[in-house]
């Protein structure tokens, strides 16, 4: 890591988090420069050793469009708050949360242990998170991604750990991590609209026409990662419906949306005349939905819940949820 911030005052705390490209960490600056006197997230990668999609130079020109748009008014969608450039390495500073959405959800799962009359034991897995943080939640991530789209934004990772929080605002969820995203109409010269990279989103929440390889995707991969996450803050232990290798096998996370969602209709205008979709209908035989009794009994609780779920994982994107259509549905 550059010490070009440590030799204006910032102290490196720790490490809170990073990928294969660039790294992530809790720093904390004294009152200078126009910062109050407080902790930052400081990102910090050399844009020439990140690989496509990944690219630092339009993430940075992205979150200036959008505080430029927003002008500030979105409390759920990440703020850049200025970056600096020491030899070929490029620091960002965003506000700190301490919190991913992940690990709030994590803290209301709970386990008991029952005592069965054989003298054996069982561990029961709950997840305790009640419907209403669960509704207020997702309408913070709504309006989030409402703006993001509205200034022509494909998020294009939206999962569990691209979700802060703070521990002193549970409430107001942020949407971080701008790394892959697309600014249309042609990603600031990167990708044309219709040969967009597929190689996006992550693990579970890769929208069906991402895994047939459509490039002519739209902002509906981020309502359907939307949908998944709904789906796992609903559940009864917390926990995905998908099987545990779908995270890491794309062929693996197709066939579990099939066996889940059913087969997709023949005339899916999204990826009809796709060989891998003809190939799909080919291949595979023909499923049935599964009932939301089956895989997402919590959710029958609530009515609009389940007509949310429903509507965010439509294949079909045009009938697919929008974010606007979202948070009209909760008010």
């Amino acid at each position: 890591m550059s010490t070009g911030l440590a030799a204006r005052g910032w102290k490196v705390l720790k490490r809170v988090g990073g990928g294969r490209f660039s790294d992530v960490y809790l720093m904390s600056n004294p009152a200078q420069e126009g910062f109050e006197e407080k902790l930052y997230a400081v990102k910090v990668a050399d844009p020439d050793d990140l690989r496509p999609p990944h690219n630092l130079r339009n993430e940075i020109k992205i979150l200036k469009d959008l505080e430029n748009v927003t002008n500030g008014n979105s409390d759920n969608v990440i703020r850049l708050i200025e970056v600096y450039v020491y030899g070929p390495e490029v620091s960002l500073v965003f506000e700190y949360y301490d919190l991913t959405l992940k690990q709030l959800l994590h803290s209301n799962i709970k386990k008991k242990t029952l005592f069965n009359p054989d003298g054996t034991m069982t561990t029961r897995t709950e997840n305790k998170m009640e419907l209403a943080t669960v509704r207020q939640l997702m309408r913070g991530i709504f309006k989030g991604l409402y703006w993001i789209h509205q200034c022509g934004i494909i998020h294009r990772d939206i999962n569990l750990n691209n979700i802060l929080l703070s521990s002193k605002d549970k409430n107001t969820p942020v949407i971080i991590d701008f790394g892959i995203a697309y600014e249309e109409p042609n990603n600031n010269g990167l990708e044309s609209p219709d040969r967009k990279f597929t190689d996006i989103a992550t693990g579970i929440f890769k929208a069906p026409e991402l895994l047939l390889s459509k490039r002519d995707y739209t902002n509906k991969v981020d309502m359907w990662a939307a949908g998944i996450i709904l789906s796992i803050l609903v559940s009864e232990k917390g926990e995905s419906f998908f099987e545990l290798d779908s995270q890491y096998s794309d062929l693996v996370l197709l066939s579990n949306i099939l066996k889940v969602f059913g087969s997709p209709p023949i005339d899916w205008s999204d990826c009809k005349g796709l060989d891998s979709f003809e190939s799909l209908n080919s291949t595979f035989f023909k499923k049935q939905a599964k009932s939301l009794s089956e895989f997402l009994p919590r959710i029958e609780q609530a009515t609009d819940l389940k007509t949310l779920f429903e509507g965010l994982t439509q294949y079909e994107t045009k009938q697919r949820f929008s974010a606007e259509q979202c948070l009209e549905l909760l008010g």
